[in-house]
């Protein structure tokens, strides 16, 4: 999140489409699950959106869920944002 005031380490970034990420590590899920809920995955192409847009649409802070998703992730996916 350059330039934002919640700057966050590691490779995975609020770009990261959440199906590529979730390919690369299956664990991920559960924890989007912990902060924005078990039914988070319930809105129709939530999953290939990015995780900035999923935290978006759930009205929940990006950062938090990337501090954690970073500490699992220790390599980005082959695939980063929709380009």
């Amino acid at each position: 999140m350059a330039g934002g005031h919640h700057e966050v380490e590691g490779p995975i970034t609020e770009k990261v489409i959440v199906l590529d990420l979730l390919k690369a590590f299956p664990d991920a899920e559960g924890i989007i699950q912990k902060h924005l809920g078990q039914r988070c995955f319930s809105i129709p192409g939530s999953k290939t959106e990015s995780i900035e847009f999923l935290a978006a649409m759930h009205d929940y802070h990006v950062h938090l869920i990337l501090a954690d998703l970073n500490k699992l992730c220790t390599n980005p996916p082959s695939k980063i944002g929709h380009f």
